[in-house]
């Protein structure tokens, strides 16, 4: 017999390719799942494999990309995504050059390579895969999620920076987390991270989802009750013990995206009801920061006081304004190609040693490893994924009467735009993982335009099955 089987009995071929569809979507959740529990694996169980941990979600990123490939989900690509590809040609081409005539370890350009481009196709495979229900339930499983974070953060505040729930449980010294403190005895709080960052941000997801919440209607709400209050104070102990600035700006930032979304999708009564519970919260807030939280924020209002004479006052408007600009000053300092993929991150200096420049933000390390033609490409890219994904969000939101897509965007928004995402793995995994949730969000169907004019090709998203 010449024909397959599969052509033989085409039902058999359709169940398959529905379970396929189904351990995809299931792979995606269990990526964003491995990135909230990556920490506990580095620090607390395994932690003496905490480097090669770092690295535990790649496998099923591959995994999700060649399933996508059998699935056929590649096809009609998205515009973005055929230009996040060819940047990657660029970087793989660039790491091949490095390789064979730099003097940098092949190790190091491996893990440039995956920090730039691994993750790019990641969101708008989600897009395709992932239903809106199943956001939904990352949304409720994230917020039950921070129930358990919220008193080990409170306990990480108050133990030393080198104690086994701040520092893990490694004996070598060179694989112990360093906690930087907030001030005096007062540590920063990781959570089920290995550092401040990905806490910060996890803390403003949750916050994103709990406001998603609350605009819900009563019916449509996936906790109710006693639950939804539980979430909302762990919510608010995760903020105040974190002793995280960028937590609070980031918070700050959802906190006025959200309002602006329930204005744009038409819910009034919601955004009252959404104002009157942040009044509360505020009240509960200072309530908790008097009393219980007390050492937590004053020594945190003592950190945020020292390190607002040098960066601009407590809105750090000096360090974001440098951080806008500082790589101008490395463009004239580089070679036309860089000084190679994963040369300004901390495993270059761990295993080669200094950097030829020093370079903090992301603007820059485009600039220092790709050079100033490559990394201005790189840095556009960025840009227009801002641009275009909140267009689309403020679209979206307006068209399904839903605020979530706008309230994810202002999330993900500051990390697309000026985050370490190519510098920080945790970072990484947040900004591509919720630029798809994002784009998950703001997905509209064929059907949702059955009395409208059919919108631009960069606007109109299907999902494929």
């Amino acid at each position: 017999m010449y024909f397959k089987k599969s052509y033989l009995n085409p039902t058999r071929n359709l169940q398959l390719l529905e379970k396929r569809k189904e351990l995809l979507s299931w792979i995606l959740i269990g990526i964003y799942v491995l990135l909230l529990t990556e920490g506990i694996l580095r620090k607390w169980i395994f932690p003496g494999y905490g480097r090669a941990l770092f690295f535990i979600r790649d496998p099923f990123v591959i995994w999700a990309y060649w399933l996508g490939i059998r699935l056929n989900l590649w096809s009609r690509p998205h515009p973005f995504y055929l230009a996040g590809l060819s940047l990657g040609v660029i970087g793989l081409i660039l790491a091949l050059y490095e390789s064979f005539f730099g003097e940098i370890s092949p190790m190091i350009i491996f893990y440039g390579l995956r920090n730039y481009f691994l993750y790019i196709p990641l969101p708008f495979l989600m897009e395709r895969v992932l239903s809106k229900e199943q956001l939904d339930k990352v949304a409720k499983w994230t917020l039950l999620f921070s129930i358990p974070v919220a008193p080990l953060c409170f306990l990480q505040s108050i133990s030393p920076g080198d104690s086994p729930i701040n520092a893990g449980f490694a004996q070598d010294p060179e694989l112990a987390y360093q906690n930087l403190g907030v001030y005096g005895e007062i540590s920063r709080a990781h959570g089920t991270f290995t550092q401040a960052g990905g806490q910060a941000l996890f803390i403003a997801s949750c916050l994103s989802f709990f406001i998603y919440l609350l605009f819900k209607n009563k019916n449509q709400k996936f906790l109710q009750g006693y639950l939804t209050w539980i979430v909302g104070c762990a919510v608010l102990v995760n903020i105040l013990v974190s002793g995280s600035r960028t937590a609070f700006f980031m918070c700050f930032i959802v906190l006025i995206g959200s309002l602006i979304a329930g204005l744009k999708s038409g819910l009034n009564r919601q955004s009252f009801n959404f104002i009157i519970t942040l009044i509360i919260m505020i009240i509960v807030g200072s309530f908790l920061s008097l009393t219980i939280f007390s050492n937590v924020i004053e020594a945190m209002v003592e950190r945020w006081t020292g390190a607002a004479e040098y960066e601009g006052g407590f809105l750090m408007l000096e360090r974001i304004a440098g951080d806008l600009v500082r790589f101008f000053d490395v463009l004239d300092k580089v070679p036309l190609l860089g000084f190679g993929l994963g040369t300004a991150g901390n495993a270059f200096t761990i295993l080669q040693g200094e950097q030829s420049l020093y370079v903090e933000d992301d603007w820059s390390r485009h600039i220092y490893e790709l050079g100033p033609l490559f990394g201005l490409i790189f840095l556009i890219y960025r840009l227009s994924l801002v641009i275009y994904l909140g267009l689309r969000c403020w679209k979206a939101t307006a068209l399904l009467k839903n605020p979530l897509p706008l309230i994810l965007y202002f999330f993900v928004s500051p990390i697309l735009f000026n985050g370490q995402i190519t510098g920080q793995g945790t970072t990484n995994g947040y900004g591509w993982i919720f630029t798809g949730f994002c784009l998950v969000a703001s997905r509209i169907d064929s059907s949702s335009f059955s009395s409208r004019r059919t919108p631009n090709v960069l606007f109109r998203t299907k999902f494929c099955s």
